[in-house]
């Protein structure tokens, strides 16, 4: 069975993209097949793993603006290779802008990406959706099709804060349109040299006890380097910190999904 992560924050700046592009490529490392899926109309995700030139291609906006099922985009013309080995991606598009304008005025919209994933994914063990930062119908439409969310949250106050309503719009879709819906908090961006972020790292293990990672992603400079590069941060500097921390997430996620089968 594929399973669909959605990783997801309201808030922009706090690693959603570093985070898609990491553990995927940390699970592709594994041999297992995974897709990315580039949700934001910046394109983040498609220019950190050297895209930016691919952007005329066609994209999870063509999708969308196709009927499940249908034969009009093929796999083949909506999915492309990244430099790792089977890690592949969805490029993202600047009309995701207008179509998550539109997408309410469709009934049951919300099903939609998980329709169309059901039909071009066929094949992949992970799909990991890179969502938008917002709470918006694009975001909703993730959530609905997810096995499980990933919130990356920085441990600072407001960061912290934010995430209140990102856990009351996950409980809003686990009510309402995936009852299957489980979410886990992944700490990053710590600098444990901070007084700030150690007391709120620990508010947040207290809060959240049971919904959040026990590894944590330190700062790191080379994952901003990696962007540059169009490479994962695995893959630009397999051996730096920030790398061995999201194997160990990768590793502690599979821990994770391999305990909650049957619940």
């Amino acid at each position: 069975m594929t399973q669909i992560i959605a990783i997801s924050n309201q808030k922009g700046g706090v690693g959603k993209t570093t985070t898609c592009a990491s553990l995927g490529a940390c699970l592709a490392e594994k041999d297992a097949r995974v897709l990315l899926v580039d949700l934001d109309s910046q394109a983040s995700l498609s220019v950190a793993l050297g895209k930016a030139g691919s952007l005329s291609e066609l994209s999870i906006a063509d999708l969308l603006d196709t009927a499940p099922g249908s034969d009009e985009i093929s796999p083949a013309e909506i999915i492309h290779p990244t430099s790792l080995t089977g890690l592949d991606i969805i490029l993202g598009d600047p009309r995701l802008a207008v179509v998550e304008h539109l997408l309410p005025a469709q009934n049951g919209y919300e099903y939609l990406l998980k329709n169309h994933l059901e039909h071009i994914a066929q094949g992949y063990d992970y799909v990991l959706l890179d969502c938008s930062p917002s709470l918006g119908p694009l975001t909703i439409m993730a959530l609905t099709c997810a096995n499980q969310v990933i919130v990356p949250v920085q441990p600072d106050f407001l960061a912290a804060w934010g995430i209140m309503r990102l856990l009351e719009t996950i409980e809003a879709v686990h009510e309402r349109t995936n009852p299957h819906l489980r979410h886990r908090i992944l700490p990053l961006m710590y600098d444990q040299r901070n007084t700030i972020n150690r007391e709120m790292l620990k508010r947040m293990q207290e809060n959240f006890a049971g919904n959040i990672f026990k590894n944590v992603i330190g700062i790191d400079t080379r994952i901003r380097e990696c962007a540059v590069a169009g490479e994962p941060v695995t893959q630009y500097a397999p051996s730096t910190r920030a790398s061995k921390q999201y194997r160990q997430a990768a590793n502690e996620y599979l821990q994770w999904i391999a305990t909650s089968k049957g619940k």
